[in-house]
């Protein structure tokens, strides 16, 4: 992803700025603009310093307007939207925060919400400052971020890497997003608010941080409005579904593999129709899903869910039934799937896994590790991991039952040696099956797999 795409979820609503933001989908598909609320409501002073409620009523027209790119040029797109308290316009009580409710926009589900800890990535101050409203496409701009400050009350303190920008060069920014290019996603952690000295020229802003837009789903009178701040494929599998068991193989082979692939696919659609969701998992055991806590931002993007799906897959077919939650908490205690953001699976053998939570699991219990990349040679160590490779192992990190190693005591086996080991590289035996002798054949390899 590039800054360009940035700018495809940066809106301009009214003399301020918005961000696209795509929820969990339900039956009644819809799309959110994050942006601030006092573009709407406000208090004002007047000459003797009383405060004058200002608040926009009901039935307003709103103007909204995106750019998208087409033959090499920017155009501008309305998005038609009326403003109705608790039905398209749906405020915090305190924080400057609102959400905008508007019709579906497609591919904008590539945002995910984070908190704003350490910045690990360059994270921008994205808007529409009034100074270039009369650039046709060249209106928004982006002041990176140096660095996050103290917060404030009901917003997070930070420094821009500009550090004489004052309060008119920021002007027409509140409601933008503070946006990351991470990967293949967007990482939004937060929406401006003002900066902080209107009369210093300091570069200092307050942005409202992402859980104040979460509460505002969680109202009671409005949690029946409103989908959870997560990308749509944690509330369905079914997104996912054609990006698992990519199967890689070189093109002559295709024709080899593309009956296994689609047959892992169409079970699959079994995982989907349990009323398992990432969203489930994710709030059943939430941190012992990754090797390393630290990641957490990582249970919002794809690749741990594909994982998922795969994994789930795999076990409908080695147990010939669909597997329900009560039986996913039994797995999670003998079979665990762990996932790591790391670059090189490597890594983990240094320091990783000793700083990982066992509990539940028993000796002999397996733990399945997902990466981000898979490793060039996955592997497979059954009865712990060979000490030439854990060496010596700083084991204040880890948690396990009373008594448990678990460099000695689980197996490791990388998700990927199930894919590679037991069907890509056995081809020639895949060739020609019919369903129930491919069904019978990836459930041998499996059970061969840990014999």
């Amino acid at each position: 992803m590039t800054l360009d795409e940035l700018k495809l979820y940066t809106v301009r609503v009214m003399d301020g700025s918005g961000c696209i933001f795509q929820p969990i989908l339900d039956e009644n598909n819809y799309t959110y603009i994050l942006t601030a609320k006092h573009l709407f409501e406000y208090v004002a002073k007047d000459d003797d310093g009383n405060d004058i409620p200002y608040e926009t009523q009901d039935g307003t027209e709103i103007s909204i307007v995106r750019q998208v790119h087409v033959d090499g040029q920017w155009q501008k797109i309305s998005i038609p939207f009326t403003l109705t308290k608790g039905e398209t316009y749906f405020p915090h009580k305190d924080a400057d925060a609102a959400i905008l409710k508007i019709n579906f926009l497609p591919e904008f589900d590539h945002i995910v919400s984070n908190a704003p800890t350490n910045l690990k990535s360059t994270y921008y101050l994205n808007g529409f400052p009034k100074q270039f409203e009369d650039q046709l496409g060249e209106e928004y701009t982006t002041y990176s971020i140096k660095e996050l400050e103290a917060s404030g009350d009901h917003s997070q303190n930070a420094q821009l890497t500009n550090n004489v920008l004052n309060k008119l060069q920021v002007e027409g920014m509140s409601g933008g997003g503070i946006l990351a290019i991470q990967d293949d996603h967007i990482s939004i952690i937060g929406i401006q608010s003002r900066v902080k000295h209107s009369n210093w020229a300091n570069g200092k802003i307050c942005f409202v941080p992402m859980k104040y837009f979460s509460e505002i789903v969680n109202y009671e009178e409005y949690n029946r409005l409103l989908t959870l701040l997560h990308t749509p494929y944690l509330g369905k599998f079914d997104f996912l579904r054609d990006i698992a068991f990519t199967l890689e193989v070189d093109f002559i082979d295709e024709n080899k593999i593309e009956d296994t692939r689609t047959y892992l696919r169409n079970k699959a659609v079994e995982v989907i129709n349990s009323g398992i969701t990432p969203i489930s998992i994710k709030e059943l055991f939430n941190n012992k899903l990754l090797i390393d806590e630290d990641e957490i931002s990582c249970l919002d993007t794809k690749n741990i869910w594909i994982g998922w799906l795969e994994f789930l897959t795999i076990f409908n077919i080695v147990k010939d039934e669909n597997i329900d939650e009560k039986q996913l908490l039994e797995i999670f205690n003998c079979v665990r799937l762990k996932y790591t953001h790391v670059e090189d699976c490597t890594t983990l053998f240094k320091d990783k896994l000793s700083k990982s939570d066992y509990t539940g699991l028993k000796k002999g219990n397996t733990v399945v590790i997902n990466s981000k990349n898979a490793p060039k040679k996955p592997f497979k160590f059954l009865n712990g991991i060979p000490r030439d490779i854990t060496k010596v192992q700083d084991v204040r990190g880890f948690r396990t039952d009373l008594g448990i190693d678990p460099f000695q005591s689980f197996n490791f086996v990388h998700l990927d040696y199930y894919k590679t080991e037991c069907i890509i590289n056995k081809l020639a035996e895949y060739e020609n099956l019919n369903e129930a002798q491919l069904l019978t054949k990836l459930r041998q390899e499996y059970h061969d797999l840990f014999n």
